[in-house]
C-alpha cells in the first residue's frame, strides 16, 4: 500500500516524496518530519475533542464516577509480550534523571503498577536488613511516567520494551556508576535505541530483569537462611549444600515480568545474531556496546559462564576494527560510546580473571601501553569502586595466567624477560619494575587510601571522606589476600615462576583478612559505596578462617542482594557456604587425625588447625564454573 505521504507534507498541502525514514522534501525545507502516521498532539487542559469524552477531561469522569468497593486497582503487566500495548506512555529524558517523587500514572486511574504472581512476600523481604529493605520496594509508586507523547526515540519499540527501558534509565542505571549524582553514560545509550534495535533489547532485557528481582527476589531459598543444623542435629554435607546450590541456580521466577525478560532477552540474542553476520553493523560502536550491556545483564541474572562469552564477542569486535583498538588508538579522544564500551569490557575482565579457571578468558584486553588513563577513568565511574592502582596489580596477576594464549613471537619475547617483570604505568617514569611476588606484594601495601580518597575529590566533593577511605581499604586489603593467595603456591596454565622460596602465604595474610573484615563494617547499606563491596565481600568469605565471622559475610551479602537486586550476589553466598562446609570436613578429618582415632570427631579448635591449607582459589577451579562476583 502507497503511503499517502508524511504528516508534515500532508498539513502543508504538498506531494510527499515518501522517503524513508524521512522524507526529503521536509529535510531540504529545513522543517521536522513527523512520519508517516497522524502524531499525538498536546490537548490544552486534557479536555477531550471528540467522541463521547468531547467537552469533559478524564478527571472530571473520575470524580463523578468513583471506583467500587472491591473493584481492582491495579494495573496487572500482560503476559505477552508481542501485540502488548504500553502500561503507559513514557519519555525518557537523555541527559537526566526524571522527578521520582510523583506517582505513576496509567491509563485506568490508578496509580500503582503491581507484578502479578508476587504475593506480598517482596514486602517482607529483608527483615533482618530494614536499613534497604525501601530501597527494593516493588511498586513503582517513586516513578514518574509523564502523561506526554512518546519520545521520537522510542516511537518504533514495542511499548513493554520502552515501559523496561525506562525503568532501566529510572532504577537500573543508577547501580551502574559509582556515584549516582554525576554524568551516567548508561543513560547516554537510550538516545541511541532509536538506531539500534540490538540495543533497544539488551537495554529492555536488563531493564525487565532488574524489575523482576525487585518484584520477585525471594524466588529459591536463601543462603542466609540455611545455616541452621538439620532435623537431626547436624550441619549439611558437602554434597547436600551443592544440591542447595545446584537447585537454587536452577530456580527462576514465576512472575510475569520474568516472561518478559526472557522473551527481551531471546529477541535480543536473536538480533545480535543477525547484526554480527551484517558487515556494517558488525563494527557499529552500538553493536559492541549493547554485546557489553549483555555481559551486564548476564552478572544481574547469575554471575556464572554466560558473562565470558559475550566479553569474549566484544573484545573481538573491538579488535576486529578498520583500525582496531591499540596503543596508539589509546592516545586519542574516544568517542563517549566507545569509551563506555572499553570502560565495561576492562571492569568485567579485570575482575572476572579473578575467579575464573586460568586459559578460560583470552589475552587481556588492557595493556600498559593504554597508560594509566583507562584505569583512572573506571576507578570514578565504574559500579566496583576499586582504585586503578589495585586495578592494574589484577591485571598483573591476569596477564600471567594468559601466557598460554600468547603468540610464538610473544612467548620468545617472554622468555628474553625475567619470569616476572611489571612495569607500573601509575608509578613515576623512573620506577624500578616490580621482579618478584613479594614486590608486587610490598607494591600494594604502599597504595594509601586517604590520599586517594583525597584526589578524588576533585571528581566529585564528599564532605565526609570516612567511607570512601573504608572503600579504598576495603580494596586494598581484598586485593592483598587475593594476590597473596595467587602466588602462594604454583598454578597451572601460569607463568609465575616455580621457585620455592617465592611461595607461601606472607606472615602478615592472617592480619590482613580482619582488617578487611573491619572495613567491611565501616560501610552501611545506606552509603553509595556500599554497592561496590560485592567482590571484598566474597574475598572476605573465601579467606575468613574465624568461623564466627561467616554470620557477619552472609549478613553483608544479603543486604547487598536487597540493595542493588543481582543474583550473582546470591550465587557468591552459595558458593561461600560449600566452601566453607568442605573446610569445616577438612578441619574435621585433621582433628581425626590428631587423635588417631577415625571415629571421633573433636569440637572445632580455629587456633590450631591452619586453614592455609584450604585453597579456595583450587577449589573454584575444580568447580569447572567461572563467576563473575561484582
Amino acid at each position: 500500500m502507497v503511503a499517502k505521504g508524511c504528516y508534515t507534507c500532508r498539513r502543508r498541502r504538498i506531494i510527499c516524496d515518501n522517503g524513508q525514514p524521512t522524507c526529503q522534501k521536509c529535510r531540504d525545507a529545513g522543517k521536522e518530519c513527523l512520519g508517516y502516521q497522524k502524531p499525538l498532539v498536546w490537548v490544552k487542559g486534557g479536555v477531550a475533542s471528540r467522541g463521547k469524552m468531547m467537552g469533559r477531561s478524564f478527571e472530571e469522569i473520575t470524580k463523578k464516577n468513583p471506583r467500587r468497593a472491591g473493584e481492582p486497582n491495579e494495573l496487572s503487566v500482560p503476559a505477552t509480550i508481542e501485540n502488548t500495548n504500553p502500561p503507559s506512555t513514557i519519555q525518557v529524558f537523555k541527559q537526566s534523571v526524571p522527578n521520582t517523587s510523583n506517582r505513576v500514572i496509567v491509563p485506568n486511574g490508578s496509580n500503582k503498577l503491581s507484578v502479578p504472581g508476587s504475593s506480598g512476600a517482596a514486602q517482607q523481604r529483608g527483615r533482618n536488613n530494614g536499613q534497604v529493605s525501601a530501597s527494593r520496594n516493588t511498586s513503582t509508586d517513586d516513578t514518574h511516567i509523564p502523561s506526554s507523547l512518546i519520545d521520537p526515540i522510542l516511537k518504533d519499540i514495542n511499548g513493554l520494551a520502552r515501559f523496561y527501558i525506562f525503568h532501566f534509565n529510572e532504577k537500573t542505571a543508577a547501580d551502574l556508576v559509582l556515584y549516582a549524582n554525576t554524568q551516567n553514560p548508561y543513560r547516554d545509550l537510550i538516545s541511541l535505541v532509536g538506531e539500534s534495535p540490538l540495543l533497544a533489547n539488551a537495554l529492555s532485557a536488563t531493564g525487565a530483569l532488574h524489575y523482576a528481582l525487585l518484584a520477585d527476589g525471594d524466588f529459591s531459598p536463601m543462603p542466609w537462611s540455611t545455616g541452621e543444623p538439620t532435623a537431626n542435629g547436624t550441619l549439611l554435607t558437602p554434597k547436600e549444600v551443592e544440591r542447595e546450590v545446584t537447585s537454587s541456580m536452577s530456580r527462576r521466577p514465576s512472575s510475569k515480568v520474568y516472561e518478559h525478560f526472557l522473551g527481551l532477552k531471546q529477541r535480543a540474542l536473536r538480533q545480535l545474531s543477525q547484526d554480527i553476520r551484517d558487515p556494517v553493523k558488525r563494527n557499529d560502536d552500538k553493536t559492541a556496546a549493547a554485546i557489553m550491556v549483555l555481559a551486564l545483564m548476564d552478572a544481574i541474572e547469575s554471575g556464572d559462564e554466560a558473562w565470558k562469552y559475550h566479553l569474549e564477542g566484544a573484545k573481538n569486535l573491538l579488535n576486529s576494527r578498520q583500525h582496531g583498538f591499540d596503543a596508539s588508538r589509546s592516545q586519542e579522544i574516544l568517542g563517549w560510546l566507545d569509551t563506555l564500551t572499553v570502560d565495561g569490557c576492562l571492569i568485567i575482565e579485570l575482575m572476572g580473571s579473578t575467579l575464573a579457571r586460568p586459559g578460560v578468558l583470552s589475552k587481556p584486553f588492557y595493556s600498559p601501553s593504554m597508560g594509566p588513563t583507562a584505569l583512572r577513568r573506571l576507578e570514578k565511574t565504574s559500579w566496583v569502586g576499586c582504585p586503578a592502582y589495585l586495578l592494574e596489580v589484577i591485571f598483573f596477576v591476569h596477564a600471567r595466567f594468559c601466557h598460554a594464549d600468547t603468540t610464538t613471537t610473544e612467548k620468545q619475547d617472554q622468555q628474553e624477560q625475567p619470569p616476572m617483570l611489571f612495569s607500573s604505568s601509575l608509578l613515576p617514569p623512573n620506577s624500578k619494575p616490580l621482579q618478584s611476588p613479594q614486590a608486587l606484594l610490598n607494591h600494594i601495601q604502599a597504595f594509601d587510601p586517604i590520599a586517594w580518597a583525597i584526589d578524588l575529590q576533585s571528581y566529585l566533593y564528599l564532605p565526609d571522606l570516612a567511607p570512601r577511605i573504608a572503600l579504598a581499604t576495603t580494596y586494598k586489603a581484598a586485593v592483598y589476600l587475593y594476590t597473596s593467595r595467587v602466588l602462594s603456591r604454583p598454578r597451572s596454565g601460569s607463568s609465575f615462576p616455580s621457585t620455592s622460596e617465592w611461595f607461601g602465604l606472607p606472615h602478615d595474610h592472617s592480619a590482613v583478612a580482619h582488617i578487611l573484615i573491619d572495613q567491611l563494617a565501616m560501610i552501611p547499606p545506606q552509603d553509595p559505596h556500599f554497592k561496590c563491596l560485592i567482590w571484598p565481600t566474597f574475598i572476605a568469605g573465601a579467606e575468613c578462617r574465624d568461623s564466627s565471622h561467616r554470620p557477619f559475610i552472609l549478613d553483608r551479602l544479603s543486604a547487598l542482594y536487597y540493595a542493588i537486586a543481582t543474583v550473582n550476589v546470591r550465587n557468591a553466598a552459595w558458593v561461600l557456604s560449600l566452601m566453607w562446609r568442605k573446610q569445616d570436613l577438612k578441619r574435621e578429618e585433621w582433628f581425626r587425625h590428631r587423635q588417631g582415632n577415625t571415629d571421633y570427631a573433636a569440637p572445632y579448635d580455629g587456633d590450631d588447625y591452619d586453614n592455609d591449607d584450604f585453597d579456595w582459589i583450587q577449589e573454584l577451579d575444580e568447580s569447572r564454573i567461572d563467576w563473575l562476583f561484582i
